[in-house]
């Protein structure tokens, strides 16, 4: 029985591992291990990564937390704005597509 068990508890993770994807959206200036990591289904396609609408995508939250949580008035300081664009250039996005996948 608990052999069964065994069994069917690795195949239950190696289902599962091979449903998260490899890489991640992170910044590419991140030199240690994503503290924050989201999991979600992407509304967008990211070439980067080879993902189409629908795929999952793996998010470091860490990176992009002052705009996920930020109004549309607060993405207007320059902070925020050089910090969407720069992140929208490094993953082939739009700024408008980036704010869709750390938002929605």
């Amino acid at each position: 029985m608990r052999a069964v068990i065994l069994l069917v508890a690795n195949f239950l993770f190696c289902v599962s591992a091979q449903a998260l994807p490899e890489q991640c959206l992170q910044s590419k200036a991140r030199n240690e291990p994503c503290t924050h990591l989201m999991y979600k289904k992407s509304p967008i396609d990211i070439a980067e990564l080879n993902v189409t609408a629908g795929d999952m995508v793996c998010l470091c939250l860490s990176d992009v937390n002052g705009i996920r949580a930020a109004h549309q008035v607060q993405l207007n300081t320059p902070e925020l704005q050089v910090t969407l664009t720069r992140f929208a250039q490094q993953w082939g996005l739009t700024e408008q597509d980036l704010l869709l996948l750390i938002r929605k």
